[in-house]
């Protein structure tokens, strides 16, 4: 007698990995990566001596996209990933996946580049900005915090590199002992 392993219901989040809702929400989010790399293009130039009102609206507007982009981000992936960990041969949820971590190396290039550029309006000009936007202020620490951390990051060209090496690099490893470890069978 042969029993098959129980399957997650996750219909309540999205029917199925071809299901137009799913699909829908994969579209959104990568609308919303590129709109957001479109705006961070246009906000880039304001630095310290720009307006602290001005200021405290772009890093509000900046706080509120990444939100934005996080919370549908952090559906997809663990939709995703709840058929890919318990079917690792389920090639619908591998492609669903790869497609998924492409994208996300947009987000961590668009999040790296934010880093940097709240390192370059440094804390004292982010403290003044955040006081004008309520958006802005309910998220004062991770941005002083950003600020903070960009003195850690390498040249913007190293890191572009190192983000888009993350899916051949130690992300392909995982995926690959993952696999392999999965699909492993043993006689007891």
């Amino acid at each position: 007698m042969t029993v098959s392993a129980p399957r997650w219901d996750l219909t309540n989040v999205y029917p199925t990995l071809d299901s137009k809702q799913f699909k829908n929400a994969v579209k959104k989010y990568k609308s919303l990566l590129d709109d957001f790399d479109v705006y961070f293009r246009k906000i880039a130039n304001a630095d310290s001596k720009t307006d602290p009102k001005k200021l405290g609206k772009i890093l509000g507007e900046s706080v509120d996209r990444f939100n934005t982009l996080l919370e549908l981000s952090g559906t997809l992936e663990p939709y995703i990933y709840s058929f890919v960990s318990t079917d690792s041969r389920n090639k619908e949820a591998m492609r669903a996946l790869s497609e998924f971590e492409q994208m996300s190396v947009q987000m961590n290039v668009l999040s790296t580049k934010f880093r940097a550029w709240a390192g370059k309006l440094g804390k004292p000009a982010i403290r003044k900005a955040v006081k004008t936007n309520a958006s802005a202020k309910a998220h004062e620490f991770i941005l002083l915090e950003a600020a903070e951390q960009s003195k850690y990051l390498m040249s913007e060209a190293e890191e572009m590199l190192a983000a888009e090496l993350t899916l051949s690099g130690g992300n392909a490893f995982g995926k690959l002992q993952g696999t392999v470890t999965s699909q492993m069978t043993v006689d007891f």
